[in-house]
């Protein structure tokens, strides 16, 4: 392992591994448990209540040539200190993000079998339904996650991208289309 980089790989989520998540009285099998990661006594939550302030990071501010050094300043700290942030402003209808987060919601309910319907490849491609670990460490995220790639258009690995819900693929496509970084090069979906 170079640095501090670690290899992360997907796997596919078994009935078993999809069981235990289910179950809220099993203990965290030693495939999951990260508990020694974080060093003793070292802080996890913000305060005392627990509530975190999530990075914001202001996509007007991106596009405009005068505040542009210091947002991207911004959207590397967030990456790097929380590895995930809050976009606002990038054109998307609130009500186009409600039903994609609606639609992720009931893909993430469906049965497992419907799930993997998408799953990750086992040639160690990152897209599709499943989980990750390191190899370093061979740790399984304790979670399901679905990873599509949509950009650049050519890219797009369709085969991931759920038919279940029906309309999840066209509600992804039009938050995709009101995206200010959107390619129009393409604007078809299969």
């Amino acid at each position: 392992m170079e640095g501090s980089k670690l290899i992360i790989n997907r796997d596919i989520i078994t009935e078993a591994a999809a069981m235990a998540f289910a179950d809220p009285n099993l203990q965290i099998p030693d495939r999951y448990d990260r508990s020694g990661e974080v060093p003793a006594g070292e802080v996890v939550v913000a305060d005392d209540d627990e509530s975190y302030d999530l990075p914001v990071v202001d996509m007007a501010r991106l596009l405009d040539p005068e505040h542009r050094e210091a947002e991207v300043a911004w959207l590397c700290s967030a990456c790097r200190s929380w590895g995930f942030f809050q976009l606002i402003n990038h054109g998307v209808d609130e009500a186009v993000i409600q039903k994609m987060k609606d639609n992720t919601v009931h893909f993430f309910e469906l049965p497992l079998e419907d799930k993997n319907a998408v799953a990750v490849c086992p040639d160690g491609g990152i897209e599709g339904f499943g989980h990750h670990f390191r190899t370093s460490a061979d740790k399984l995220d304790w979670a399901e996650n679905l990873i599509v790639e949509t950009q650049p258009i050519e890219r797009r690995k369709l085969e991931f991208w759920p038919s279940n819900p029906p309309t999840f693929r066209s509600l992804l496509h039009s938050c995709l289309i009101l995206s200010p970084f959107y390619s129009s090069s393409s604007s078809s979906l299969v």
